[in-house]
C-alpha cells in the first residue's frame, strides 16, 4: 500500500469536512456534523488495518527525485504502521465522542473548525511516524503542531484556553527552532536527510562534538512536546484547558508521539550512544518520574491530576531509553501504545462527568459515580491500567521495562519505577474514592453520559482489558519494529 494514500485521504478529508459541515448548517443537518471527519478517520484505520492483516511490507515511497535534498519521502514499516493505526483509531474514537461532546452555542458555531483542525492533526502525527527524510518529518511535525495549539484555544472566548494555548504555542516553536538547528547541522555534516541513509553514514561515525550537539537539538526539540522536565510547564495547562476529547488526542498519541520520535532517531541515527547519554536519559527519567507523581499528589483538580501523571508515564517510558538494549526499546514503545490508550480512555471519561457537571474538582465530582456507573467503571480500568495492576495493558508493559532495567544492570531505576508507580496509586485513588462516595444534592439528578460518548469509552475499556491478556499480537509488531531501528547497532 502507497502511505500517501491515507495521507491525502486524511488531509482532503480534513479540507472537504469544512465545507460539507457548512453545508449541512444551511439544510438545517447540524447533528450530523463530524461524520465525514469519522468516516475519513475509519478509512484511514482500514487501510491501515488491512495492510497488517496481509503482512507488512517494507517500502520507501519517494515524491521528489533522490538527488534533491528536499527529497519528500516515507517509509511504510512496522513501526510506521503499527502507530499509524494506534494514531488513526484514537483519532476515530475522539471524533466519534465529539459528535454529542460540544453542545455550548459558542461550540456549535464553530464546530467545522474542529474536525478540520482534528483530521488535521491526525495527518500530521501519520506523516511524522512515516516519514524517511527530515524535510518531511519537519513538515509534518509542524502540522501537527500547529493543529494542536488551535485545538487546545478551540473555546477561544475563555481566557484559560487562550493563554494555555498561547503558552504552548511559545514552547512549542522554540522546540521546533531546536529542531531545525539539529537537523541542520546533521545536512552540514552529511549533506543529506534522508534518514536511511543517515542511518547508514552514522553507524560507523565516531561522534565529535558537533554530532553530539546535534543529537542534543534533537531531544530538546523533540522532547519540549514528550514533556521532559524542566521542558514540561506547557503540558498542566494545555491538558486542563482544552476540552476533553482533545485533552485525550493530544495524551494519548500526541506527547507519545514525542517520545516516539527520540527513540526512533536514537536508536537508528545513533547506535554508538555512549555512557554519558545512557545516564542523561536514566537522570531525566527519574525526574519526569519524580516531579509527575510527587506534584500530582498535591492536585486537586482531576484533569491536572492527569496530567502530571503523563509527564510521570513519560519518565516511565525513558527507562526503556535508558537501558539501551532491544528489550528496553521494545518496553518503550510498548508504554507509548498502552499508556496512549489508558490516557484517552481516563479523559474521555472524565470529559463525560464534566459534560454532566460542568466541574472537574474533586469535591465538586463527589458522588457522580453512582450516578454514571459505566462511565466510572471503564475510567477504574484505565486507573488501574496507569497504576500497573494485572491483568490490564499497563502491568505488560511496566513489567518488561523493569525487566530491562535489571538487564541492563540498572537495578535502582527499576526500583525506581515501582516505587514511583505505588506513589502514583495515591492521587490515582483519591479520584475513585470521590465517585464512589455517597452522592449528595448536587448530583441527584445526573444521568449517564450519552450513547455516542459511551461507545468510545467501551471501546478503549475493552482494548484495556484484551492487551492485558492477549498482549501477543501487539508484542510481534513492537519487537519487530525494535529489531529494525536497532540494525545491529552497539546500543542494542
Amino acid at each position: 500500500m502507497n502511505p500517501f494514500t491515507p495521507l491525502f485521504l486524511l488531509l482532503g478529508g480534513s479540507l472537504a469536512s469544512l465545507l460539507v459541515d457548512q453545508l449541512l448548517e444551511k439544510v438545517g443537518a447540524v447533528k450530523w456534523r463530524g461524520c465525514l471527519a469519522a468516516c475519513v478517520l475509519a478509512a484511514a484505520l482500514l487501510l491501515f488495518s488491512w495492510e497488517a492483516y496481509h503482512g507488512v511490507q517494507v517500502a520507501e515511497f519517494i515524491v521528489v527525485g533522490p538527488k534533491s535534498p528536499l527529497t519528500a519521502s516515507l517509509r511504510l514499516d512496522h513501526l510506521g504502521l503499527y502507530f499509524s493505526i494506534m494514531f488513526c483509531g484514537l483519532g476515530l474514537a475522539v471524533c466519534v465522542y465529539s459528535l454529542s461532546y460540544f453542545k455550548s452555542e459558542s461550540e456549535v458555531r464553530i464546530i467545522d473548525r474542529y474536525y478540520l483542525l482534528l483530521l488535521a492533526l491526525v495527518a500530521g502525527m501519520v506523516g511524522v511516524i512515516l516519514a524517511n527524510d527530515f524535510f518531511t518529518l519537519y513538515v509534518f511535525w509542524e502540522l501537527m503542531a500547529l493543529s494542536s495549539y488551535s485545538l487546545v484555544a478551540f473555546r477561544k472566548w475563555s481566557w484559560e484556553a487562550v493563554e494555555a494555548g498561547f503558552k504552548y504555542l511559545v514552547m512549542s516553536v522554540t522546540g521546533s527552532i531546536a529542531i531545525l538547528f539539529g537537523m541542520s547541522l546533521l545536512y552540514g555534516l552529511t549533506g543529506i536527510l534522508n534518514l536511511t541513509e543517515l542511518a547508514s553514514i552514522l553507524k560507523s561515525a565516531e561522534g565529535g562534538m558537533l554530532l553530539h550537539v546535534a543529537l542534543l537539538m534533537l531531544i530538546v526539540g523533540f522532547g519540549v512536546k514528550a514533556a521532559i522536565v524542566p521542558l514540561h510547564t506547557w503540558l498542566p495547562d494545555a491538558y486542563t484547558a482544552a476540552p476533553s476529547p482533545v485533552s485525550a488526542i493530544i495524551a494519548g498519541a500526541s506527547t507519545g508521539l514525542g517520545a516516539l520520535v527520540i527513540c526512533k532517531l536514537l536508536f537508528s541515527l545513533f547506535p554508538h550512544l555512549s555512557a554519558s547519554w545512557t545516564m542523561f536519559f536514566a537522570a531525566f527519567s527519574v525526574l519526569n518520574m519524580l516531579i509527575g507523581n510527587i506534584t500530582g499528589l498535591l492536585q486537586d483538580d482531576v484533569k491536572r491530576m492527569l496530567a502530571y501523571s503523563s509527564i510521570a508515564h513519560i519518565g516511565y517510558i525513558f527507562i526503556g531509553v535508558a537501558a539501551g538494549t532491544r528489550l528496553g526499546l521494545t518496553g518503550a514503545l510498548l508504554h507509548i501504545f498502552n499508556h496512549g490508550i489508558l490516557k484517552a480512555l481516563a479523559f474521555l471519561c472524565i470529559g463525560a462527568i464534566i459534560y454532566r457537571l460542568n466541574a472537574r474538582s474533586l469535591s465538586d465530582i463527589t458522588g457522580v459515580g453512582r450516578k454514571m456507573p459505566i462511565t466510572t467503571s471503564a475510567f477504574t480500568l484505565a486507573i488501574l491500567g496507569l497504576i500497573g495492576m494485572p491483568p490490564l495493558n499497563g502491568f505488560v508493559s511496566k513489567l518488561i521495562l523493569f525487566t530491562s532495567s535489571l538487564d541492563a544492570g540498572m537495578l535502582w531505576l527499576g526500583i525506581l519505577l515501582v516505587i514511583f508507580s505505588a506513589i502514583s496509586t495515591g492521587y490515582y485513588l483519591r479520584i475513585l474514592k470521590a465517585l464512589i462516595a455517597p452522592p449528595d444534592e448536587r448530583v441527584a439528578n445526573v444521568k449517564e453520559a450519552p450513547l455516542l460518548m459511551l461507545v468510545p469509552m467501551l471501546v478503549l475499556a475493552f482494548l484495556v482489558v484484551l492487551f492485558g491478556i492477549w498482549p501477543d499480537p501487539i508484542l510481534s509488531f513492537i519487537e519487530s519494529s525494535s529489531s529494525m531501528l536497532c540494525g545491529g547497532g552497539r546500543i542494542c
